[in-house]
Protein backbone atom coordinates (compact mmCIF):
# COMPACT_ATOMS: atom_id res chain seq x y z
CA UNK A 1 0.00 0.00 0.00
CA UNK A 2 2.99 2.41 1.03
CA UNK A 3 4.59 1.86 -2.63
CA UNK A 4 1.32 2.91 -4.28
CA UNK A 5 0.52 5.77 -2.38
CA UNK A 6 4.28 6.37 -3.30
CA UNK A 7 3.74 5.73 -6.56
CA UNK A 8 0.51 7.77 -7.13
CA UNK A 9 2.57 10.97 -5.33
CA UNK A 10 5.46 11.01 -7.84
CA UNK A 11 2.95 11.19 -10.58
CA UNK A 12 1.55 14.06 -9.02
CA UNK A 13 4.29 16.04 -7.93
CA UNK A 14 5.30 15.18 -11.97
CA UNK A 15 2.14 16.68 -12.79
CA UNK A 16 2.77 19.48 -10.67
CA UNK A 17 5.91 20.24 -12.17
CA UNK A 18 4.77 19.97 -15.99
CA UNK A 19 1.41 22.55 -15.23
CA UNK A 20 3.98 24.95 -13.46
CA UNK A 21 6.19 25.86 -16.40
CA UNK A 22 6.24 28.24 -18.64
CA UNK A 23 3.84 27.11 -21.12
CA UNK A 24 1.43 27.25 -18.72
CA UNK A 25 1.82 31.14 -19.09
CA UNK A 26 -0.55 33.05 -20.83
CA UNK A 27 -0.43 32.76 -24.79
CA UNK A 28 1.09 36.23 -24.82
CA UNK A 29 4.48 34.94 -23.43
CA UNK A 30 4.92 33.34 -26.41
CA UNK A 31 6.90 36.48 -27.26
CA UNK A 32 9.61 35.71 -24.27
CA UNK A 33 11.53 33.39 -26.53
CA UNK A 34 11.46 35.88 -29.46
CA UNK A 35 12.84 38.42 -26.79
CA UNK A 36 16.00 36.12 -25.40
CA UNK A 37 16.45 35.25 -29.29
CA UNK A 38 16.53 38.73 -30.14
CA UNK A 39 19.05 39.49 -26.56
CA UNK A 40 21.23 36.98 -28.11
CA UNK A 41 21.83 38.40 -31.48
CA UNK A 42 22.34 42.12 -30.40
CA UNK A 43 25.70 43.49 -29.82
CA UNK A 44 27.46 42.92 -27.07
CA UNK A 45 28.11 45.87 -26.32
CA UNK A 46 24.60 47.23 -26.11
CA UNK A 47 23.22 47.75 -22.69
CA UNK A 48 19.74 47.22 -21.83
CA UNK A 49 17.27 50.44 -22.63
CA UNK A 50 15.54 49.25 -19.03
CA UNK A 51 17.02 47.16 -16.26
CA UNK A 52 13.57 45.50 -16.17
CA UNK A 53 14.21 43.93 -20.27
CA UNK A 54 17.30 42.59 -18.73
CA UNK A 55 16.21 39.35 -18.89
CA UNK A 56 15.01 39.79 -22.43
CA UNK A 57 11.52 39.19 -21.31
CA UNK A 58 9.06 41.93 -22.94
CA UNK A 59 6.16 43.83 -20.93
CA UNK A 60 2.37 42.60 -22.04
CA UNK A 61 1.21 44.29 -24.97
CA UNK A 62 -2.59 45.01 -24.61
CA UNK A 63 -4.57 43.40 -27.56
CA UNK A 64 -8.03 44.67 -26.03
CA UNK A 65 -9.96 46.38 -23.36
CA UNK A 66 -8.87 45.82 -19.60
CA UNK A 67 -10.84 46.14 -15.97
CA UNK A 68 -11.36 49.52 -15.31
CA UNK A 69 -11.98 48.34 -11.98
CA UNK A 70 -11.50 45.08 -9.31
CA UNK A 71 -13.82 42.33 -11.04
CA UNK A 72 -15.05 38.90 -8.93
CA UNK A 73 -15.12 35.88 -11.38
CA UNK A 74 -16.67 33.52 -10.69
CA UNK A 75 -16.32 29.56 -11.32
CA UNK A 76 -19.65 27.88 -11.64
CA UNK A 77 -18.87 24.42 -11.81
CA UNK A 78 -16.29 24.23 -9.37
CA UNK A 79 -17.43 26.68 -7.35
CA UNK A 80 -14.53 28.87 -6.63
CA UNK A 81 -14.18 32.85 -7.21
CA UNK A 82 -11.28 35.05 -7.82
CA UNK A 83 -10.61 38.92 -8.32
CA UNK A 84 -8.74 40.55 -10.82
CA UNK A 85 -7.20 43.84 -9.54
CA UNK A 86 -7.92 47.12 -12.12
CA UNK A 87 -5.82 47.41 -15.57
CA UNK A 88 -6.09 43.36 -15.73
CA UNK A 89 -7.23 41.79 -18.96
CA UNK A 90 -10.75 40.23 -18.31
CA UNK A 91 -11.44 36.33 -17.74
CA UNK A 92 -13.86 35.41 -20.87
CA UNK A 93 -14.90 32.27 -20.08
CA UNK A 94 -14.65 31.99 -15.86
CA UNK A 95 -15.53 28.40 -15.76
CA UNK A 96 -12.49 26.84 -18.76
CA UNK A 97 -10.18 24.14 -17.05
CA UNK A 98 -7.45 26.51 -18.54
CA UNK A 99 -7.53 30.14 -17.89
CA UNK A 100 -4.45 32.45 -18.53
CA UNK A 101 -4.40 36.10 -18.39
CA UNK A 102 -2.38 38.79 -17.87
CA UNK A 103 -1.50 42.43 -17.07
CA UNK A 104 -0.31 44.81 -20.11
CA UNK A 105 2.18 46.94 -19.59
CA UNK A 106 3.81 44.37 -17.32
CA UNK A 107 5.01 40.87 -16.87
CA UNK A 108 2.25 39.87 -14.96
CA UNK A 109 0.06 36.83 -15.43
CA UNK A 110 -2.23 34.38 -14.10
CA UNK A 111 -2.66 30.96 -15.20
CA UNK A 112 -5.24 28.56 -13.47
CA UNK A 113 -5.63 24.95 -14.41
CA UNK A 114 -8.33 22.39 -13.26
CA UNK A 115 -7.81 18.49 -13.75
CA UNK A 116 -9.67 15.63 -12.02
CA UNK A 117 -7.16 12.75 -10.52
CA UNK A 118 -8.85 9.04 -10.51
CA UNK A 119 -10.51 8.58 -7.52
CA UNK A 120 -8.44 6.32 -5.63
CA UNK A 121 -5.86 9.49 -5.70
CA UNK A 122 -4.31 10.01 -2.38
CA UNK A 123 -4.70 13.65 -2.11
CA UNK A 124 -3.71 13.88 1.09
CA UNK A 125 -0.59 12.15 0.90
CA UNK A 126 0.07 13.93 -2.18
CA UNK A 127 -0.21 17.38 -0.39
CA UNK A 128 2.03 15.85 3.03
CA UNK A 129 4.88 15.22 0.51
CA UNK A 130 4.72 17.90 -1.74
CA UNK A 131 4.69 20.35 1.33
CA UNK A 132 7.73 18.42 2.80
CA UNK A 133 9.69 18.97 -0.45
CA UNK A 134 8.62 22.55 -0.72
CA UNK A 135 9.89 23.21 2.83
CA UNK A 136 12.96 21.53 1.95
CA UNK A 137 12.98 23.42 -1.23
CA UNK A 138 13.01 26.72 0.89
CA UNK A 139 16.67 25.61 2.50
CA UNK A 140 18.41 25.61 -0.95
CA UNK A 141 17.05 28.51 -1.88
CA UNK A 142 15.06 27.42 -4.78
CA UNK A 143 11.52 28.88 -2.87
CA UNK A 144 11.23 31.80 -0.57
CA UNK A 145 8.85 30.09 1.42
CA UNK A 146 6.28 27.27 1.63
CA UNK A 147 3.33 26.46 3.89
CA UNK A 148 0.05 24.36 4.05
CA UNK A 149 -2.88 26.30 2.83
CA UNK A 150 -6.26 25.04 3.12
CA UNK A 151 -9.65 26.83 2.39
CA UNK A 152 -11.16 27.46 4.43
CA UNK A 153 -8.89 27.06 7.30
CA UNK A 154 -10.08 24.76 10.08
CA UNK A 155 -11.36 21.29 10.20
CA UNK A 156 -13.57 20.91 7.18
CA UNK A 157 -11.64 22.55 4.41
CA UNK A 158 -12.94 22.03 1.26
CA UNK A 159 -9.75 21.94 -0.54
CA UNK A 160 -6.71 21.14 0.79
CA UNK A 161 -3.33 22.15 -0.40
CA UNK A 162 -0.27 24.06 -0.08
CA UNK A 163 1.40 27.61 -1.57
CA UNK A 164 5.18 28.62 -2.71
CA UNK A 165 6.98 31.43 -3.45
CA UNK A 166 9.69 30.80 -6.18
CA UNK A 167 13.24 32.26 -4.94
CA UNK A 168 14.38 35.24 -8.18
CA UNK A 169 16.51 32.05 -9.97
CA UNK A 170 13.67 29.16 -8.68
CA UNK A 171 11.98 29.48 -11.78
CA UNK A 172 15.05 29.24 -14.18
CA UNK A 173 15.40 32.71 -14.23
CA UNK A 174 13.28 33.77 -16.73
CA UNK A 175 10.23 33.89 -14.51
CA UNK A 176 8.69 34.18 -10.48
CA UNK A 177 6.19 32.69 -9.01
CA UNK A 178 3.39 32.18 -6.09
CA UNK A 179 2.08 28.98 -6.60
CA UNK A 180 -1.20 28.00 -4.66
CA UNK A 181 -1.84 23.71 -5.36
CA UNK A 182 -4.97 22.08 -3.85
CA UNK A 183 -7.63 19.21 -4.25
CA UNK A 184 -11.30 19.09 -3.07
CA UNK A 185 -13.21 16.06 -1.88
CA UNK A 186 -13.65 14.82 -5.59
CA UNK A 187 -10.18 14.45 -6.17
CA UNK A 188 -10.31 17.57 -8.67
CA UNK A 189 -6.60 19.06 -8.73
CA UNK A 190 -6.34 23.42 -8.65
CA UNK A 191 -2.85 24.84 -9.98
CA UNK A 192 -3.52 28.90 -9.42
CA UNK A 193 0.01 30.47 -10.39
CA UNK A 194 0.48 34.32 -10.45
CA UNK A 195 3.82 35.31 -12.43
CA UNK A 196 5.86 37.58 -13.30
CA UNK A 197 9.34 38.18 -14.15
CA UNK A 198 12.22 38.25 -11.23
CA UNK A 199 12.85 42.01 -12.01
CA UNK A 200 9.18 42.95 -11.63
CA UNK A 201 8.29 40.83 -8.59
CA UNK A 202 9.06 42.90 -5.84
CA UNK A 203 6.93 45.52 -6.69
CA UNK A 204 4.09 43.18 -8.27
CA UNK A 205 4.35 40.68 -5.41
CA UNK A 206 1.67 42.38 -3.18
CA UNK A 207 -0.98 42.09 -6.02
CA UNK A 208 -0.10 38.94 -7.44
CA UNK A 209 -0.37 37.69 -3.20
CA UNK A 210 -3.24 39.56 -3.54
CA UNK A 211 -4.82 37.51 -6.42
CA UNK A 212 -3.78 34.38 -4.87
CA UNK A 213 -5.45 34.97 -1.68
CA UNK A 214 -8.73 36.39 -3.33
CA UNK A 215 -9.31 32.76 -4.32
CA UNK A 216 -12.20 31.08 -2.15
CA UNK A 217 -14.08 28.02 -2.66
CA UNK A 218 -18.07 27.33 -1.82
CA UNK A 219 -20.49 24.77 -1.28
Amino acid sequence: MRKVVVAMTMACLGISLLLLGPADLPAQWGAIQQGIDAAKGAKQTQEPAKKEEASGIPNLAQTGPVNQAPVTYKNTVRKFSFILPTGWEPVKDPNANDISVGKPGTRSALAIHITQMVPSFPAKASVDASLKTAKEEVTINKLLSAKRRDDPPGPNPIVIGWETVESPTGGGGSHQRIIWQCYDGQNYYYNFNAATSPEQFNASRAELQGIINSVKFSK
